[in-house]
């Protein structure tokens, strides 16, 4: 079954929209044509920290997630010297809740397909 591909027109430019599917095939193969590797994640460390803040009014006390992790670039790229990189990141309990969710969607996606 072949699906349609649908046209959203921006301003005075019309965008085609392509399904899903035919993106994520275009992009492996392209990503296979030119040798693209994505970074590595090396490791990885958290801590949760309590931002304080008072004033006569309101006294505050917001847990949040402090994240850093350790990135690998493609030898390939840098001329087979792989470089480190630190990517830190602060994330509040929402936006650590969505994150959580979002690997958790990855990982049951990985099992299903570890599984065939």
């Amino acid at each position: 079954m072949l699906l349609a591909d649908h046209v959203l027109t921006v301003g005075t430019y019309p965008l085609k929209l392509i399904p899903d599917i035919y993106c994520r095939a275009s992009w492996r193969s392209e990503a296979l044509a030119n040798h693209i590797s994505l970074p590595r994640l090396i490791d990885m460390d958290w801590r949760v920290d309590i931002k304080t803040s008072s004033d006569n009014i309101n006294r505050m006390a917001v847990p949040t997630c402090l994240l850093q992790m350790k990135i690998q670039d493609d030898a390939t790229i840098c001329q087979n010297k792989p470089t480190i990189s630190t990517v830190s990141l602060e994330l509040s309990k929402e936006k650590l809740d969505t994150m959580l969710d979002g690997l958790g969607r990855i990982r049951d996606q990985l099992s299903a397909v570890a599984n065939k």
